[in-house]
């Protein structure tokens, strides 16, 4: 009993991680870990469905509230604001594959894009991150003189 009940605490840990990872705020955090919830099945395996279930429901918040979205998003730390100014669709590429390591075909699936797709936005997103390094750089510079 203490397994299973441990393997569910991980379980909601890691969806309200990432939860706040793609949405930047505390609230539509635990709003798309609801919603998460609410898609699991009896039988499925808590953990991986639902962080799943979870990006997926970040995903359709986004889509339902995107001017809130993208305030929320620009609450993150500095060290990710590279990450937040890449376009919306490469941002999700980016953070469901890389940061938070869900397959590809997963991924695609929850952004509703091909595999061969989804494969050139994150190519995509990850060669616009120095570039916007660079930027920020130069930024940081022109503002200290």
């Amino acid at each position: 009993m203490i397994t299973i009940r441990s393997e569910a605490l991980k379980a909601l840990e890691e969806a309200f991680r990432a939860a706040l990872l793609l949405t930047g705020s505390m609230e539509a955090a635990e709003y798309a870990v609801l919603g998460g919830i609410a898609a699991l099945e009896s039988g499925d395996n808590a953990g991986d469905v639902l962080l799943v279930e979870t990006a997926k429901a970040v995903i359709q918040w986004r889509a339902d509230f995107p001017t809130q979205s993208e305030s929320a998003l620009s609450r993150h730390p500095r060290e990710l604001q590279r990450v937040v100014r890449l376009a919306p669709i490469s941002r999700d590429c980016f953070m469901l594959r890389v940061l938070l390591g869900i397959k590809a075909g997963i991924c695609s699936r929850i952004l509703g894009l091909g595999t061969d797709e989804f494969g050139e936005v994150l190519c995509a997103a990850l060669q616009e991150l120095p570039r916007l390094e660079a930027e920020s750089a130069t930024r940081r510079e022109s503002n200290q003189m």
